[in-house]
């Protein structure tokens, strides 16, 4: 227990800037609010937002985790101009993931809403063509980005498995929410429809042309085969986790500061998820870690030093979702806004850790590639769990 007490600095300090990131998720769950006025006769837009924000999980953790470990190991060079094939084979492979990833989603939310009565039969080129119009230009502005952050981090010696994920998270959720935002008000126009399917009919030819010049690249196959199962897990939770948000809508049309709160919430568990399972899999490459039960116990204080940086910082969540909505218009209770994002935090630690240390772990030891699964993984089921928790929360203090 003396151990545990003892943090680990170097960890919490970098934990709070990586966390720190998240306060601008506030700003996307701000411009979200601009979905208010039309959720009564549009109910999925609620309903698919939730999607959008795990496929940025999955496709952007995929590719941070793989340019940590591979700059650790030393497969890539931390420069972007003239790098090895190896990591070129990984852009292929993200963008193809995507598509696959974006199509998949779009599906499945559109088939599970339609159950539940949030969707109805003509909504279905609404599903797919916003689903895969915000994921591919996301993506397509995202790679760049990251693959400076990262390169950026290790030639000033941090480390890119704390900081990478949750920078990107933060700057992801702000262009997906743009996006999805711009896009759905374009979908909304009359014949805009036509225009997005065409554009999506020429996304999936560029598709099939990538993957027959490139089939027999190792990374790029591996990401591909090894990512469409976590992507339909993913895709599964995050479809779930729309439907608990759509159950929210009185809630949220009568407090909308709850939505400002919303992406810093999920942008803070998937993030402590990542730095938990993106450091073990970066000692997993290097043969630091053999077992579950020797990563536990060597990982205490490096749990601890986490969650006391995440406590932290979920009151400063609460705080400053506060000020924003305060200075945006909006009528905002400070005491509600930290108990949500508190509460929350403590509700989905202990699950959330464990499982991004049991996926590292076992997915090494059956030969697969952990940075395909763990933070794709960790941050669709924390996409979810947070999801659930501020239902939880909002139905334990009686909001609405």
């Amino acid at each position: 227990m003396l151990r545990i007490l003892s943090l680990n600095r170097s960890i919490l300090k970098q934990s709070l800037l990586a966390l720190s990131f998240d306060l601008g998720g506030l700003f996307a769950g701000r411009l979200a609010i601009v979905f208010t006025p039309f959720l009564e006769s549009a109910p999925w837009i609620l309903a698919l937002f939730p999607a959008m924000i795990t496929v940025r999980g999955t496709i952007g953790g995929i590719l941070a985790g793989k340019l940590s470990t591979m700059l650790h190991t030393g497969e890539i060079e931390p420069r972007l101009r003239g790098n090895t094939e190896r990591f070129y084979s990984v852009i292929r492979g993200v963008l193809s993931l995507t598509f696959v990833d974006s199509l998949l989603i779009g599906l499945l939310s559109f088939g599970v809403n339609l159950l539940v009565g949030e969707a109805a039969p003509q909504d279905l080129p609404y599903f797919l063509a916003i689903s895969v119009l915000t994921c591919m230009i996301s993506v397509v502005v995202g790679v760049p980005i990251a693959s400076l952050a990262a390169i950026t981090v290790f030639k000033r010696g941090l480390d890119p498995s704390i900081l990478v994920y949750p920078l990107m998270s933060t700057i992801e959720d702000i262009l997906v929410t743009t996006l999805y935002v711009v896009i759905v008000r374009l979908a909304l126009l009359r014949g805009s429809l036509l225009g997005m399917g065409l554009i999506v009919s020429v996304l999936l030819v560029l598709f099939l042309l990538m993957i027959a010049k490139h089939r027999r690249e190792g990374i790029f196959r591996k990401t591909l085969t090894e990512g469409v199962p976590a992507v339909f897990l993913t895709s599964l939770l995050g479809t779930f986790g729309g439907i608990v948000l759509a159950s929210l809508r009185k809630q949220i049309e009568e407090r909308p500061s709850i939505l400002v709160l919303y992406p810093a919430l999920i942008d803070g568990l998937g993030d402590i998820g990542s730095i938990i399972g993106s450091t073990q899999t970066a000692k997993l490459a290097l043969g630091y870690v053999q077992s579950f039960r020797k990563a536990l116990k060597g990982t205490l204080v490096d749990l601890a030093s986490v969650e006391t940086a995440a406590f932290f910082m979920h009151m400063a969540f609460g705080v400053a979702a506060f000020l924003l909505g305060l200075a945006t218009g909006l009528s905002p209770s400070l005491m509600l806004l930290i108990l949500i994002a508190l509460i929350t935090n403590l509700i989905s630690f202990s699950f959330i850790s464990l499982l991004s240390l049991a996926t590292a772990i076992q997915t090494f030891k059956l030969g697969l590639d952990p940075d395909n699964f763990v933070i794709p993984l960790v941050t669709s089921v924390s996409d979810f769990i947070a999801t659930t928790s501020l239902w939880s929360v909002i139905q334990a203090l009686g909001v609405g």
